[in-house]
């Protein structure tokens, strides 16, 4: 495989790189300086307090009704589909735990991806309709659905109505030690309306609203070298489809002995349009870079440094992608 030498093109402009020229006083040395995690840095949890941070919570009586997210996402409840872990049916107030993500960025700070398991058990990529959390709990105890609930998203936050959209369910998988979520597409009942996705879940955690992600061109699989004392702990790395504004992959898949990550499934149609994305937090501050590119056979990408940013800049960058 051949590796592409060219430099790493940024697109926020303003931000010091990370990779600086620094010169020490007795001579002309100007290797660049990279900054490199350290053992605390590590990127899982800079996702799950992502998550944490979009969280939102509601009081709602046992006896069903609807709350409304910030994003306008509505879960409705039923009467008698909440009891306690011992078969009691709960009465009195429940607390209603809901996360919205509609956004190609809220889904990267997240590691939420849209990445689902085909009929073959290969990882393929997903466009998103909305991702939602649903929880239910009454004091610190967790409680059990007995029955269905519903969620109403409004299609226009990922661009208007998709008829070939389908229910699917977060699985997590693990490997090397390393978990995330993937999609598993679901039979269940969705109703697609003129301006709303309709799904009646029978289960508490991960929803997604998709359709599989199909291009007729010859595939091929991705290779993304890091720079050094960088690996699946302390970063992540994604691929952003060009003119899908929900379609966000992870190469979730490192390999040590070559140093390079991989999406390992062979999917990606080659002569594809995407940006591959890297970020890391260190000491609290995120850093990224962003390299726009055309897929090729057995492509390998090749990311050389890193500059840092607020989190509100990384924000706006991923959703002005193209």
């Amino acid at each position: 495989m051949k590796k592409h030498n060219y430099f790493t093109s940024f697109l926020f402009a303003g931000l010091v790189a990370m990779g600086s020229v620094s010169c020490d006083d007795n001579n002309d040395d100007t290797s660049p300086v990279i900054i490199k995690p350290g053992e605390n840095d590590k990127i899982s949890t800079v996702h799950q307090d992502q998550v944490a941070a979009l969280k939102q919570t509601f009081t709602l009586d046992a006896g069903g009704g609807e709350i409304e997210g910030e994003d306008g996402t509505i879960v409705s409840f039923y009467a008698n589909t909440f009891f306690k872990s011992n078969g009691d049916a709960v009465t009195g107030n429940v607390t209603i735990e809901l996360v919205e993500i509609y956004k190609k960025s809220q889904m990267l700070l997240t590691n939420m991806t849209t990445q689902g398991i085909d009929a073959s058990g290969n990882i393929a990529t997903l466009i998103s309709g909305g991702e939602f959390f649903v929880n239910a709990k009454q004091g610190d105890e967790q409680l059990v659905l007995n029955g269905t609930f519903q969620i109403e998203a409004p299609a226009d936050k990922t661009g208007g109505i998709d008829q070939e959209m389908k229910p699917f369910i977060g699985v997590e998988q693990c490997e090397d030690g390393v978990c995330k979520n993937v999609w598993r597409q679901q039979d269940r009942d969705m109703k697609v309306g003129q301006t709303t996705y309709n799904i009646f879940q029978n289960q508490f955690g991960w929803t997604n609203i998709d359709r599989w992600y199909s291009d007729p061109r010859p595939k091929t699989t991705l290779f993304v070298d890091v720079p050094e004392g960088y690996d699946n702990t302390n970063c992540s790395v994604y691929l952003s489809y060009d003119g899908e504004p929900t379609a966000l992959a992870s190469f979730d898949r490192y390999d040590s002995a070559t140093s390079l990550f991989t999406e390992h499934y062979g999917q990606v149609p080659i002569g594809l349009e995407v940006h591959f994305i890297m970020v890391s937090v260190i000491d609290g501050q995120w850093y990224y870079a962003i390299r726009p590119a055309t897929i090729g056979a057995e492509h390998v990408e090749t990311f050389t440094e890193l500059q840092p940013t607020t989190e509100a800049a990384l924000i706006t960058l991923i959703d002005a992608l193209p």
